[in-house]
């Protein structure tokens, strides 16, 4: 079961969100964008729920974790190493496979590269599952380097110094593996993506400079206009907003984003003031009990010592990156930021004495909550979906209503059709 004041702060998000919808320009994307947003909490609560039956089921889900994010980057390097021996130019977004533009796989790694490192660090001294998380860890910060993620970086650094702030001498080795892996990945970034290229007769795929050129001439790389138009919307629609999704429709004729770049801007431009309000107070209750559950950790428990100061780091870094960065938007720094959440959200529960039996029954009422959530969500999603996924599934190229919005860029909200 949930506490209550977060139980009663996501209903009445949820709620407010519905009345939202119901009053959108455009029903199906608001329901979309609702339904998707339920079903990820409802997420988040799963793999709370799994975690919490059995205290080893949080380092094999790590080890998977790692697991899935090496063989993303071997796919990645293994690419990479056929077009340096083809000749073929790469370029930061190409680099990043799967990943429509590379700022994407930055957003998912702002969640996920603090667990990569905890690997690192729970892995045995002499083993080799600690070398290859390092090099791992390693790997992921050059790829930040090369995408020149300025907001992944800076949230990184935010979420390392909350931890430092609140554990203090707890925090030390985990501060010492970031560090140490961040040198490692920035001598594999001038080695892979700068002299690799350039004895292949290429040009190099990024340069640092190219971050202090980008800062200098638009420190805020125009989303100075995006948070302008969110804070007209805020003015003009303070109590319901304008619809889940629909800054994208309001945004159209700024031809940038079809979101605000901002989790606080975009949650009250779209869903009011009131529905900001309620997900701040289920942000501080959340942070609260995890920053309180190191009061009761054994100062000699260097395990779960580690794992408190990886969920500060990690859950800062996505708060901070959010507010610059379309890292709600995004379906895999979500998922990626729905992982992060129920592992915490099983943590803090564990280390508060809620230790379930060993095999725990879910209560009628928990089973019926829970299906009905489900279900609302899934069918909202398919409703939602459903006129356009058979012509997204074949590649059809955009219709003349949606070109009139996306004429040169097709911005990614919805089937990175962009604006509607």
């Amino acid at each position: 079961m949930l506490p209550a004041p977060i139980s009663a702060l996501l209903l009445a998000f949820f709620m407010l969100g519905l009345v939202s919808t119901a009053a959108a320009f455009s029903l199906r994307h608001a329901v979309y964008e609702w339904s998707s947003l339920l079903l990820l909490f409802v997420l988040v609560f799963a793999i709370a729920s799994e975690l919490k039956r059995e205290v080893d089921r949080l380092p094999r889900l790590l080890h998977w974790i790692g697991i899935v994010c090496g063989l993303y980057s071997l796919k990645l390097f293994i690419m990479y190493a056929a077009a340096l021996a083809s000749g073929f130019q790469v370029d930061l977004h190409t680099l990043a496979i799967g990943f429509s533009n590379g700022r994407f796989l930055n957003h998912a790694q702002t969640a996920l590269m603090p667990l990569i490192v905890l690997l690192y660090l729970q892995a045995p001294l002499a083993g080799r599952w600690r070398k290859a998380w390092f090099v791992l860890a390693a790997f992921w910060w050059a790829l930040l380097f090369v995408c020149e993620s300025r907001a992944t970086i800076i949230a990184l650094a935010a979420g390392c110094a909350a931890a430092l702030a609140l554990r203090r001498a707890h925090a030390r080795p985990f501060m010492a593996a970031m560090a140490w892996t961040a040198l490692a990945g920035i001598v594999l970034y001038a080695l892979l993506f700068i002299l690799l290229p350039v004895l292949a007769g290429l040009q190099p795929i990024s340069m640092p400079l190219n971050v202090v050129a980008r800062t200098a001439a638009d420190p805020t790389s125009a989303r100075n206009l995006l948070w302008k138009l969110a804070w007209e919307l805020i003015a003009s629609h303070p109590l319901l907003g304008v619809g889940p999704q629909h800054y994208a429709h309001e945004g159209a004729s700024l031809y940038t984003a079809a979101h605000p770049h901002n989790w606080v801007l975009q949650i009250a431009a779209e869903w009011g003031i009131p529905a900001l309000l309620c997900l701040i107070g289920i942000i501080f209750v959340g942070m609260r009990s995890l920053v309180r559950s190191g009061a009761r950790l054994d100062e000699g428990d260097r395990a779960n010592q580690m794992i408190l100061v990886t969920l500060l780091v990690a859950c800062t870094a996505i708060f901070v990156d959010g507010l610059v960065s379309g890292v709600i938007v995004m379906p895999q720094s979500r998922l990626a930021i729905a992982l992060v959440l129920g592992i915490a959200c099983a943590w803090v529960r564990l280390q508060g004495g809620h230790v379930p039996p060993a095999r725990p029954i879910p209560s009628a009422l928990t089973r019926t909550v829970f299906a009905v959530l489900v279900m609302s969500g899934l069918c909202g999603l398919i409703w939602s979906v459903a006129p356009d996924i058979a012509a997204r599934a074949r590649g059809d190229v955009l219709t003349p209503a949606e070109l009139a919005v996306n004429p040169t860029k097709h911005w990614p909200r919805m089937w990175e059709a962009g604006f509607f």
